[in-house]
C-alpha cells in the first residue's frame, strides 16, 4: 500500500444523504468581478456534486477516526471485486476530494 495509509481523511464539507447516495455541497472560492456583481445570490447558493454508489460510501466513512487503510478495507468488505483495485479506487478518490478541498488529510502522531 502507499504511503495514504496510515493518512486520517476529514470532511471539510456539508453534505445531503437521499437513498444512500451523498450529495456534496461546497461553495466557489474564487468568484470573478462579473459573478460577485450580478450574480450574487447564484454564488452564495452552494454547489452540488452527486457520488456513486462507492464515492457515497466512502464519503461517509471519512470522519478523521479511520484512516485510508480502514477505509480500504471496509469498502472492499462492502463491495468485494466491484471496487478492485481498492487501493488505487479509494486512493485517488480521496486525493480527488483533498485537490478540490471538500477533505483535509492529516496524520496521527503514535504515542
Amino acid at each position: 500500500m502507499s504511503k495514504l495509509k496510515s493518512i486520517y481523511p476529514v470532511r471539510n464539507c456539508e453534505h445531503e444523504l437521499n437513498n444512500s447516495l451523498v450529495t456534496v455541497l461546497f461553495k466557489k472560492k474564487k468568484v470573478g468581478f462579473i459573478e460577485r456583481t450580478f450574480f450574487k445570490k447564484q454564488i452564495e447558493k452552494p454547489h452540488k456534486i452527486d457520488l456513486d454508489e462507492i464515492g457515497s460510501f466512502i464519503w461517509l466513512l471519512i470522519d478523521g477516526k479511520k484512516n485510508v487503510e480502514e477505509i480500504t478495507l471496509l469498502a472492499k468488505t462492502q463491495f468485494n471485486e466491484k471496487i478492485e483495485p481498492a487501493e488505487e479506487r479509494v486512493e485517488l478518490f480521496i486525493n480527488q476530494m483533498h485537490r478540490n478541498k471538500f477533505v483535509s488529510l492529516f496524520e496521527k502522531k503514535e504515542k
